[in-house]
């Protein structure tokens, strides 16, 4: 290996550890998010405050170092509610609440963060909310009087919170976009489905197959997200989301076991590209293990048997014996007694029953 191969590898290397750091961050981020979705006491207060055109500075969390950030103030120590929490707002400070949210510990205090945080903010309170949660790692909450926006901070993240109605729009609309995909794949499948008992799968009916799931699963995880910031107002799209998703996870890892040439790499490999490369053909061959899109394939047979009943130890045990579904298929009809002595008499007349009735369902079109 050169040494410009070497530093290519390298970058790739800090890139990849990037994007990961990156999604974790987001990850937390969301967490906190639930902390101010719609329902929750929060949030309520927060609303209010926006109706009513005020601004406030909210810190979540009284540790030492957020108390090191804060100058002045009173220290109150009070039940927390939506009411007092609004009325408290209406002085010029921030205001502190204790980790847990039940308590309202210090009002109209001063935050005075590091100055020599780096800070992209224009205006004092929310110069001082980032500086605040970079220097403590505690969500602040900057409510803009002027412009009625919601910001939360927290560690170097900025997240700007958005009417509930509109977050609820785009997520609907997100919604129907992913049941198209879906409606795509269960097409795709019926497909492939036919060319698997026929024997005529190709590399390329498995590279749309994957793609799609792979397009539905990173929809689904962004409203998913949507869903973190409706608190309530998201329950039925999260029944439907439930609903359009189902057996894909599952379906795809099936499919994978069938036709890559390690499994368990190319289930993470997958998970490290990002929406523009999944769309690239040659980057699923690549996770997948082949090296051209002509390259010959045969299913393993772990999709279509996950569809009959026998026993999961006759599966493993048919897979294990025969390598490959077409070879079950063709014994199954040129020497059935073979499968029962490799089964047994019992699954091995269920297995032949029901992939018989599995393929007559398959050639007139029908999903199973």
């Amino acid at each position: 290996m050169n040494t410009q191969e070497k530093e290519e590898i390298k970058k790739e290397a800090e890139r990849e550890a990037e994007r990961e750091r990156r999604e974790r961050d987001l990850d937390e981020l969301f967490e906190i998010v639930k902390l101010v979705r719609p329902g929750t006491k929060l949030r309520t207060a927060i609303d209010d405050m926006v109706k009513a055109s005020m601004g406030s500075l909210i810190v979540v969390g009284d540790s030492q170092e957020v108390l090191k950030t804060t100058n002045g103030g009173f220290k109150i120590d009070c039940k927390f509610t939506p009411q007092k929490l609004v009325e408290l707002s209406k002085m010029d400070g921030a205001i502190i609440l204790s980790d847990d949210l039940k308590k309202i510990v210090y009002c109209n205090t001063l935050l005075v963060p590091d100055h020599n945080i780096e800070t992209h903010e224009t205006g004092t309170r929310h110069k001082a909310a980032e500086r605040t949660a970079k220097q403590t790692s505690r969500p602040v909450i900057a409510v803009s009087e002027r412009r009625k926006t919601i910001n939360l901070y927290y560690k170097n993240t900025k997240y700007a919170l958005r009417n509930t109605e509109r977050v609820l729009s785009k997520t609907v609309e997100t919604l129907r976009m992913l049941e198209k995909h879906r409606e795509i794949l269960n097409e795709l499948l019926v497909n492939l489905n036919v060319l698997e008992f026929a024997n005529f799968e190709s590399l390329r009916d498995i590279i749309s197959c994957i793609q799609k799931m792979e397009i539905i699963s990173r929809i689904a995880e962004t409203i998913k997200k949507y869903l973190i910031e409706l608190g309530n107002e998201g329950n039925l799209v999260e029944i439907l989301l439930k609903e359009v998703i189902k057996g894909v996870d599952k379906e795809k890892n099936l499919l994978l076991m069938d036709y890559s040439r390690n499994w368990e790499f190319t289930k993470t490999a997958l998970a490290t590209l990002n929406f523009n490369e999944v769309l690239e053909s040659e980057n699923i061959i690549r996770v997948l293990l082949y090296s051209s899109p002509s390259d010959p394939v045969m299913p393993i047979g772990y999709r279509l048997l996950s569809k009959v009943s026998v026993s999961q130890e006759s599966k493993d045990t048919l897979i294990g014996y025969f390598k490959n579904f077409p070879s079950i298929l063709n014994t199954i009809e040129t020497e059935p007694d073979k499968i029962t002595r490799v089964i047994g008499e019992k699954d091995a007349n269920k297995l032949i029953k029901e992939l018989k009735k599995l393929k007559e369902q398959v050639l007139v079109g029908k999903r199973i």
